[in-house]
């Protein structure tokens, strides 16, 4: 969605709106539904990220009170992995929230110049995020939009956290499922769960297929499925299988396979649930268990048939 504001005109009514503890320096990347500035915090010194939200969205109902207490949310989240918010507001129609600022670059930059990436990287990479995902699935959060371009890597550290909660909830809330009043998709089809994909109730297991999604397109390079425009790909999701990562990259250990096929299990009830973080890392890092260890979830395993990560997608 383009802001009909002029960014000139954006900008500097969002300085008004921070007054005189921040300074905005540049426009640092922009998308659909917002943009992210570059500022100074003048009272600590200190670098910050600042992402205004285009004004059309001030429109939707309830949008300040959704916005806000997500932001209160995000901001009650103490985790490495997850972007903090400091301060967040609105002012004459401006919605705002100030955040860490992380030099790096996100996934869809790295992708775009690597193409995939070492296995062992995407390992680290997913059981950092899905430690991550845990931590807000705790708190009652649910991104819906799990994607590359939202997932940053941190140039000093060499990190993944994840951002954008804020900006997934926003438009997400009530009844209308992943649809807004104006056709605003929370989630990007190429990443959607089937469920999210059908419009049902999402819950923290949407997130971990999506995460799949994620990892499966940095393994082989491309995502599982494609297609010409955004229904046909919710109905491969929906329907359709895909192809197993070891055809596409043989040299990826069986253990992060079989865990990317696990996380992207059609049935929710067939993914890791919201809980079992360790068994994910144990996944990850060691290969699955022939069955869960019902106590790292306490007791709310579905029963399997069989091993959990042997069915490949």
């Amino acid at each position: 969605m383009a802001s009909t504001i002029a960014p000139t005109e954006l900008m500097s009514r969002l300085q008004a709106a921070l007054g005189d503890q921040y300074r905005l320096e540049r426009e640092l990347g922009h998308g659909g539904m917002g943009i992210v500035f570059l500022a100074r915090d003048l009272t600590l010194d200190r670098p910050v990220a600042v992402k205004v939200v285009h004004p059309e969205l001030a429109a939707h109902t309830s949008i300040t009170e959704r916005f806000l207490a997500e932001a209160r949310m995000i901001a009650r989240l103490r985790h490495p992995g997850i972007i903090a918010i400091h301060t967040a507001g609105e002012v004459t129609g401006i919605f705002y929230y100030v955040m860490d600022y992380v030099p790096g670059e996100n996934l869809r930059d790295r992708l775009k110049r690597e193409q995939r990436l070492p296995p062992e990287e995407v390992a680290r990479i997913v059981a950092e995020l899905a430690d991550a995902l845990h931590a807000a699935g705790g708190a009652g959060l649910v991104h819906r939009d799990i994607k590359p371009e939202n997932i940053l890597i941190d140039q000093e550290t060499g990190r993944a956290l994840i951002t954008d909660f804020g900006i997934a909830r926003i438009v997400a809330g009530g009844e209308e499922g992943f649809q807004t009043a104006r056709g605003l998709a929370v989630g990007t089809p190429t990443y959607m769960s089937p469920e999210q994909a059908a419009g049902e109730v999402v819950d923290p297991r949407s997130d971990l297929y999506s995460l799949g999604v994620v990892a499966y397109e940095l393994l082989t390079g491309q995502p599982p499925f494609r297609a010409q425009n955004a229904a046909a790909i919710a109905s491969k999701h929906l329907g359709e299988q895909a192809t197993p990562v070891e055809r596409l990259r043989p040299e990826a250990p069986p253990s992060l396979s079989q865990a990317i096929a696990r996380a992207m299990q059609k049935d929710p009830a067939m993914r890791w649930q919201s809980g079992p973080r360790s068994a994910a890392r144990c996944c990850l890092r060691r290969g699955c268990p022939r069955r869960p260890d019902r106590s790292d979830d306490g007791g709310r395993w579905p029963p399997w048939r069989s091993s959990p990560c042997s069915d490949s997608p």
